[in-house]
């Protein structure tokens, strides 16, 4: 069945039937384990339904599996560029993702770290280069753990787990504090604009912009990158 959905929606996409093919896309990725492609195609379908934010938010979605993924990448700046949202500068998490994903990271430094592991279990029983043998194990047990933990910290589903989307057609206020007080307003973001959710207060989100600055957003039209479970 989910891989007919997944079918069904190709097919949809081939033959120009575009809303239809992103509701048998959607359909995939709540029943299957969700995949850079997939979401890739969604945004793919949704943006020829001109339905702009809903795509960029599916290539977002795409990157957050696969950051080295060329064409959601390319196709998520077209989507901004055309939303009016100004590119964000990537930190250096962000590049490293791109250079070396986080699944690789971990399965080298397990490997590293295991192989550490047995070299320090050989030292004790060996005489012979057993001080070889310790500083050997050392520099690979302390590289595992160093793999393991830039994965944690580069991983874009660890990274961006607070980040949200404006889907609001007419954008989102900004306000100082949690009040729609005319007086307290900071700025309007568009949609397609993203935040990182600091923490919530009733119909309130405390968040955080790009470049750092902080405010109160009203909950309505805001929409978690990474999708409930």
């Amino acid at each position: 069945m989910r891989g007919d959905d997944l079918q069904q929606a190709r097919d949809r996409l081939a033959h120009g039937e575009y809303e239809s093919a992103a509701t048998y896309f959607e359909k995939h990725l709540l029943s299957a384990p969700p995949s850079s492609a997939a979401y890739y195609e969604l945004g793919q379908a949704l943006q020829k339904s001109e339905k702009e934010a809903e795509a960029a938010l599916a290539y977002r979605r795409s990157l957050l599996l696969d950051p080295r993924f060329a064409p959601a990448l390319e196709a998520l700046r077209e989507a901004n560029a055309r939303l009016g949202v100004p590119p964000s500068a990537s930190g250096w998490q962000a590049r490293w993702a791109e250079k070396i994903p986080s699944d690789p990271s971990v399965f080298i430094g397990a490997v590293a770290f295991w192989i550490g592991a047995f070299l320090l279990l050989a030292a004790f029983a060996l005489s012979k280069k057993r001080a070889l043998l310790f500083s050997a194990a050392a520099v690979l047990l302390l590289a595992g753990l160093a793999f393991c933990l830039l994965a944690a910290l580069t991983d874009p589903r660890i990274v961006d787990a607070r980040q949200a989307m404006v889907m609001s057609l007419t954008g989102v206020s900004l306000y100082k504090v949690p009040s729609e007080d005319a007086s307290e307003k900071i700025t309007t973001l568009n949609q397609g604009s993203t935040v990182k959710i600091l923490s919530a207060r009733g119909r309130w989100f405390h968040v955080e912009l790009p470049g750092g600055q902080r405010g109160w957003f009203l909950q309505d039209g805001i929409t978690p990158v990474i999708p409930a479970a």
